[in-house]
């Protein structure tokens, strides 16, 4: 996990050094709903600390900057040990302020106006838990379906997952470590299925999804994206994505399309007249669970993953739309 101390440490020295300003105090907030407090001479802001941001973790970030402006009239600060360029300017253009611990920094709040770029990033990004490895990011996407799940007994489980007995305790016993499952007395349940599913989309986005990637394609005829609907799908592949997002309630018309297949690419080639292309508007990605939907729709949580995955501030709308119609 992060060493928030450190990092704002490293931040406040960064800030004070590029700036010559000695005028810079950057402290843990002693208030629970934010990380942090900063003074820049007379300005004060209020932040969140991360190790890091990626594609993968960007709109969960992004979510929690909108949720700390609505506690307080202080601007808002991320302070991050390592972020891009580009992604540190998608905050910029959310209306939030950054810093990263190299001091590579927008902070605009008038008068005040720092812009630092170029400092390298030597921060080491934050490792993920133990507990989201491949294999566990399968069998909790199972237990995050369903939240029943978790209950039935180890055998059981093995029966509909395929995994190992071995496989299902290890994770099960590092679940609970985690905190993410708790034992009572009807059995096993899920502590916070909420959190789960966001810490798992963040690790399935970035560990597992780019190993499930196969190719880009396109469909043959330019004119039929505007109709994309109406391809059909082989049996045992599904829309997921903006894609599937926009079949479940049309708010969000897709610029990118998604689709899961346990087959492989020839079959879709063959069904749905789709073809491989470099610069295709098609991502299509092996499947990695069991339950079929004759409607061709990914499972709603995954669709929600893969929104909160594009660094996307039009895919987080749609995404919290999918979240809050499952509950």
């Amino acid at each position: 996990m992060v060493n928030e101390r450190e990092l704002l440490l490293d931040a406040e020295k960064s800030l004070t050094s590029l700036t010559r300003r000695i005028d810079i105090i950057i402290k843990p907030s002693g208030n629970r709903r934010y990380d942090t407090e900063i003074n820049i001479g007379e300005v004060k802001l209020i932040g969140e600390v991360k190790s890091y941001v990626n594609n993968a973790n960007f709109n969960q970030i992004l979510i929690r900057l909108q949720e700390i402006s609505q506690i307080s009239k202080l601007p808002v600060l991320l302070i991050v040990g390592d972020i891009s360029p580009q992604n540190l300017m998608k905050f910029v253009d959310e209306g939030f302020n950054v810093l990263d611990s190299a001091g590579n920094c927008y902070i605009n709040i008038p008068p005040l106006y720092i812009f630092i770029t170029g400092q390298k990033r030597t921060k080491p990004k934050e490792t993920m838990k133990k507990v989201f490895n491949d294999s566990a990011l399968k069998l909790i996407f199972y237990f995050l379906l369903d939240k029943s799940n978790i209950g039935k007994p180890y055998r059981k489980i093995v029966e509909e997952t395929g995994f190992s007995i071995g496989t299902v305790k290890n994770v099960i016993e590092e679940m609970t470590l985690q905190h993410h499952i708790i034992k009572t007395s009807k059995g096993r349940v899920l502590m916070d299925w909420r959190k789960l599913l966001d810490d798992w989309q963040v690790a399935y986005n970035q560990t597992l999804k780019p190993k499930l990637f196969l190719k880009k394609m396109t469909l043959a005829n330019p004119e039929r994206i505007k109709n994309w609907k109406s391809t059909r799908l082989p049996e045992n592949a599904c829309w997921g994505g903006e894609s599937g997002a926009n079949l479940t309630d049309g708010y969000l018309n897709p610029e990118i399309l998604t689709i899961y297949t346990d087959g492989d690419s020839n079959e879709i080639i063959r069904t749905s007249r789709i073809f491989p292309s470099s610069e295709g508007e098609i991502l299509v990605y092996k499947k990695f669970w069991f339950d079929h939907d004759e409607n061709h729709i990914a499972p709603k949580i995954l669709i929600y993953a893969d929104l909160m995955g594009t660094a996307n501030s039009r895919c987080l709308e749609a995404a919290k739309r999918i979240l809050d119609n499952e509950k």
